[in-house]
């Protein structure tokens, strides 16, 4: 028991010397002589075992193996330290005193919540890929950066750092500029929606006509307010700039992730100089600040998309030729 050597039992106060026959408590670690022990029949840290507390004293954990349970014994812990068995719900072996670091049972993959599980998948792959580099910036590093969906991001990096080229995000295909705005790629997504908006032009006029004619229809316009000139020309121009948008959408469903790759490493690069003498505080703030998702700004696009349409249909509602029906007039058309 050298590695009691020089502390003092929490009962006499007399220190341990060799020859003492010494008992460890199995909750805390705490040693004590045995006669003191079973004097009082109960570790003399007791009342701090609630509290999570672990004797530190003058003992030195011995290198160490994670215990293992015996095949026909699950209820023991089998020390590596010194090899002999202890109780299953023991932290401290009670012969030599080495932390049993007993591993969590795995809770059951079928009953995790899909957060629990993205969360856990993270974890896994971000110690995985913990020695990892991309391009002289750590995986640790762009696991704090990206923050949401590491999982996913940090394969595709480690590819992308070998030579890939590209691969496919479909929310990027399908959320096309929001998803770049909630990825906080603001210079390429403020990009994307003028050249969207620009290409919807054609198909936005034939729409007016069409409600107008709709609008006529239910007796709730006496006329054309303003008719759409070259209805064919613009029908094929709509055409045109639908397949371009297609195209566009595709595009950035090939290539978002090699873009995302390439910003995080260059912002992480280019933000080391400033950030070299800051305080932890700091760099966490810098990476919250430009890493992760924001919600805000999509947001903001999507009520200004959808009040264009009140715009639109505030002009009609305030033209001279709008005419508001009975309610049994416009239930037929229900």
């Amino acid at each position: 028991m050298k590695s009691f050597f020089g502390s003092p039992c929490p009962y006499c106060g007399e220190k341990f010397a060799e020859g003492d026959d010494i008992v460890v408590c199995p909750e805390c670690g705490t040693p004590h002589h045995r006669g003191c022990y079973k004097e009082h029949s109960a570790c003399a840290n007791e009342e701090k075992h609630s509290e999570n507390f672990e004797w530190k004293g003058a003992f030195v954990p011995p290198v160490h193996k994670t215990e293992e349970r015996t095949p026909d014994s699950p209820e023991t812990v089998l020390c590596f330290n010194c090899r002999s068995e202890n109780p299953g719900n023991s932290r401290y072996c009670l012969k030599c005193g080495a932390p049993l670091k007993e591993e969590k049972p795995q809770k059951d993959q079928s009953k995790l919540s899909f957060e629990e599980f993205q969360r856990e998948r993270e974890r896994i792959l971000t110690e995985a890929l913990g020695s990892a580099s991309f391009e002289g910036v750590s995986a640790k590093e762009a696991a704090v950066f990206v923050r949401s969906n590491v999982g996913y991001f940090l394969p595709r990096f480690a590819a992308f750092s070998k030579g890939a080229k590209f691969d496919t995000n479909f929310s990027a295909f399908i959320f096309s500029y929001f998803y770049l705005f909630y990825r906080k790629m603001y210079g390429l997504g403020i990009a994307v929606f003028i050249a969207t908006m620009i290409l919807s032009i054609p198909t936005f006029l034939l729409d007016f006509q069409i409600i107008q004619e709709q609008y006529i229809e239910m007796g709730m316009l006496s006329r054309m307010i303003w008719e759409v000139p070259h209805q064919d020309a613009l029908t094929v121009y709509s055409i045109i700039a639908g397949l371009i948008i297609w195209t566009i959408r595709i595009g950035l469903m090939m290539f978002f992730n090699r873009l995302y790759y390439s910003k995080v490493i260059s912002t992480i690069k280019n933000a080391r100089p400033s950030l070299a003498d800051k305080s932890e505080n700091v760099i966490a703030s810098f990476f919250k600040r430009k890493g992760g998702t924001g919600i805000a700004v999509p947001i903001i696009f999507g009520i200004l998309i959808f009040a264009a349409y009140f715009v639109l249909a505030g002009f009609i509602v305030n033209s001279e030729f709008f005419i508001l029906p009975e309610i049994s007039e416009i239930s037929k058309f229900l």
